[in-house]
C-alpha cells in the first residue's frame, strides 16, 4: 500500500499566520514512514509568508498540493476545503504549528485496517515550555458511533480534530459549523456532527501519533475565546445537533456535567448574572460524578473556584515535578 505513484492518505493543513512553524510542520509530514501519502497545504488567506513558503514545498516536492484562498474564512471552512480537494482514500487533519512523529500515520492506518475501523485515534503529546507530557485516551478501544459521541461529551475525553485518521468520505458530510458562526471551540461541535456518520472508530494508547505544542499567541491561550456568551452558543449547537439526532434527554445530563467543567476551567470571567450561569448553578445532581458535584459547589462563588483550580493546576505541576 505504500506506492509512492498512488494517494492513499491526504494530511490536511490550514495555514494561516503560521510562517515560523510551517515548514517544521510539513518537514514531519514528508518524513512519514508511509509513503502513499500528500500534503494538502489550504492557505487561508495568511497575511504572512506562509502561502509562499507552503508553494516553495510544492515546487521541490510533488507530494506538497497548496489551495490558496483570498480571505480569512476560519479552522472549520479551510478544513473543509481541504478535505474537498484531498485525493486519499484517508484524511489526516493536522494543525500547521505542530508536528507528527515519523510513523503517526503509519500506525493509524494499520489500525484502521486491522480493525475495518472508519476513524481511529491515538495518544499525543503536549509539549509545553516546561517539558511535554502525553495525554492519553480514558476509553480504550473500538467503539460504535454512538459510543464515540458519549466520550465526546466525557470532560476527560481529549480527542481533537486533529489526533485521528478518517475514511474521506466522513469529511465530506455536513460536520463543520455552519459558515460565520464564531465558537470558542469547533473540534468539538466537529467530532458530535462526525460520530453521526461513524460505523466504528478506535482509540488507542499504546501508539502516539501527534505533537501538539504550546503556542502562547493561540485563542486558546490568549482567552479570546473564553467568553461567556460564545460558550453559550456553543452549547445551544450541541444540543441541536442531539436534538437532530433525538438523543437530547438520554445525553442531556452529560452535556450539563460538560458546562459545568467549561465554566470551571474555559471561561476567563464568569457573569453571575446570566441567566445560563444561574441555571448551570441549580442543575439537579443526583447523576453527576463527585467531581462535577464538587465544581458545581464551588461555582456558586467564583472566586472560590478560581482558587481552587489554581491550586488544583499547581499541585498537578508539583507532582510531575516529583515524578521527575
Amino acid at each position: 500500500m505504500n506506492d509512492k505513484s498512488t494517494v492513499t492518505v491526504s494530511i490536511v493543513m490550514p495555514a494561516y499566520k503560521v510562517e515560523k512553524t510551517l515548514a517544521r510542520a510539513i518537514d514531519s509530514a514528508l518524513a512519514q514512514t508511509f509513503c502513499a501519502l500528500e500534503v494538502v497545504v489550504v492557505d487561508d488567506g495568511s497575511p504572512d509568508r506562509s502561502g509562499a513558503i507552503a508553494d516553495e514545498y510544492a515546487a521541490r516536492d510533488s507530494r506538497v498540493r497548496v489551495v490558496h484562498h483570498p480571505t480569512n474564512r476560519g479552522l472549520a471552512e479551510t478544513r473543509r476545503t481541504g478535505a474537498t480537494a484531498a485525493r486519499g482514500e484517508w484524511i489526516f487533519p493536522f494543525d500547521s504549528d505542530d508536528t507528527l512523529p515519523t510513523n503517526a500515520v503509519q500506525d493509524l492506518y494499520d489500525r484502521a485496517v486491522e480493525h475495518n475501523l472508519d476513524l481511529v485515534y491515538g495518544a499525543w503529546n503536549r509539549i509545553m515550555p516546561a517539558g511535554e507530557r502525553p495525554e492519553y485516551h480514558a476509553r480504550e478501544g473500538i467503539l460504535s458511533g454512538d459510543e464515540f459521541l458519549e466520550y465526546l461529551l466525557d470532560p476527560r475525553c481529549v480527542c481533537g480534530s486533529c489526533f485521528c485518521l478518517g475514511r474521506r468520505a466522513l469529511w465530506l458530510n455536513d460536520v463543520f459549523p455552519p459558515v460565520g458562526v464564531r465558537l470558542p471551540s469547533e473540534d468539538i461541535l466537529i467530532n458530535i456532527r462526525l460520530s453521526a456518520y461513524v460505523r466504528r472508530m478506535g482509540l488507542f494508547n499504546d501508539i502516539s501519533i501527534y505533537n501538539y505544542y504550546y503556542n502562547s499567541d493561540s485563542l486558546s491561550v490568549t482567552g479570546t475565546l473564553h467568553r461567556q456568551p460564545l460558550w453559550r452558543e456553543h452549547f445551544n449547537k450541541i444540543r441541536e445537533e442531539l436534538r437532530r439526532r433525538g438523543l437530547d434527554q438520554r445525553l442531556e445530563p452529560l452535556v450539563r456535567q460538560m458546562e459545568l467543567h467549561r465554566f470551571a476551567f474555559m471561561m476567563n470571567e464568569v457573569d453571575t448574572s446570566d441567566q445560563w450561569y444561574r441555571d448551570v448553578c441549580h442543575y439537579p445532581s443526583e447523576h453527576f460524578t463527585r467531581k462535577s458535584r464538587v465544581i458545581q459547589r464551588l461555582l456558586r462563588h467564583p472566586w472560590l473556584l478560581r482558587k481552587a483550580v489554581a491550586w488544583n493546576r499547581r499541585a498537578k505541576q508539583w507532582i510531575q515535578k516529583l515524578r521527575k
